[in-house]
């Protein structure tokens, strides 16, 4: 499929931000040990171009609102055209000082009971692979929740303020989650094997990486070069941000936030169609090799703000 082909999502809520490119360092490749394979590969991962994205956020996605809501429509899904299915997060919501975002991780390597167990996602992946579809996790990267067992056993893994307190995230709103500091390189190497511990518990395909414009590149470097070490998985790595510099952290996508808004100006405002081509050539500037800008025609995000 060409650049211009439409990436689907269903869903609710995040904020992204635009920050200026930064260097690229390559840190070591981090590669834990010990982790056991559930399942077999999945052979039909799509090329990067070739990916059509269903995006299922589980609480409002079914009646159920668990992963087994999610197994019994995977064939409405898989009538859509879809051949990947993005699921927002599936990990434990934090509860101290938290309003139930999912994007407030209380445990990395853990299942929200609120969705079912291990065995019940895999059931979703399983199902998934079946259907000749992928399935890919979103992860949340910048910040946990404030009970994450983390903050405790590791409070230098934080950012802090002058009194010694562990901060939000500067600049946002984002009262409910605490800021991870990424000059500490074990918080980056627990953050990595967390993320390998997935491709191997569940067998997913890849992830959706939260607020990428957040972490500093070179740590995305560092995670997507480790992710790619595994040669029994062909992963899709997508970056939920903007920075140029995110092809050449090594994914496969960057999101078009601009191209959701060029289509709102040309069917609400009557700008002309002509603006796409030189979105497309501003945001293809740095993608080589196939890597693609997600282009969506609705995502959670958009069903909170639009």
């Amino acid at each position: 499929m060409l650049r211009y082909s439409l990436y689907l999502f269903f869903t609710l809520l995040f904020i992204s931000c635009k920050d200026k490119d930064e260097p690229i360092i390559t840190p070591p490749v981090v590669t834990p040990t010990g982790l056991i394979q559930y399942g077999t590969p999945f052979s039909g991962v799509p090329d990067r171009e070739d990916a059509i994205i269903y995006q299922v956020n589980m609480r409002p996605f079914s009646a159920k609102g668990n992963f087994a809501g999610v197994v019994e429509r995977l064939d409405s899904i898989k009538a859509l055209g879809a051949n990947v299915i993005y699921l927002m997060p599936i990990y434990p919501v934090g509860k101290f000082k938290a309003f139930n975002s999912p994007y407030c991780v209380m445990d990395y390597q853990k299942v929200n009971p609120e969705f079912g167990n291990l065995d019940d996602l895999r059931a979703i992946v399983d199902g998934a692979h079946t259907r000749g579809m992928s399935v890919i996790l979103d992860w949340v990267a910048n910040h946990t929740s404030f009970d994450n067992p983390w903050i405790s056993a590791h409070t230098d893994w934080y950012v802090k303020n002058s009194a010694g307190a562990i901060i939000n995230p500067p600049g946002f709103n984002w009262t409910d989650v605490a800021q991870l500091d990424f000059k500490n390189g074990d918080m980056r190497k627990e953050m990595i094997s967390s993320m390998k511990y997935w491709v191997y518990a569940a067998n997913v395909d890849g992830f959706r990486m939260d607020y990428t414009d957040g972490p500093p590149v070179d740590f995305w470097k560092q995670a997507v070069d480790t992710m790619r070490s595994i040669s029994t998985h062909k992963l899709l790595m997508f970056a939920e941000g903007s920075r140029t510099a995110n092809f050449s952290a090594g994914f496969d996508y960057n999101f078009g936030f601009g191209f959701f808004d060029q289509l709102k100006k040309i069917f609400g405002n009557n700008n002309s169609a002509l603006t796409i081509d030189g979105l497309n050539n501003t945001e293809y500037s740095s993608a080589t090799n196939g890597q693609q800008i997600i282009r969506y025609t609705t995502n959670h995000d958009v069903n909170g703000s639009d």
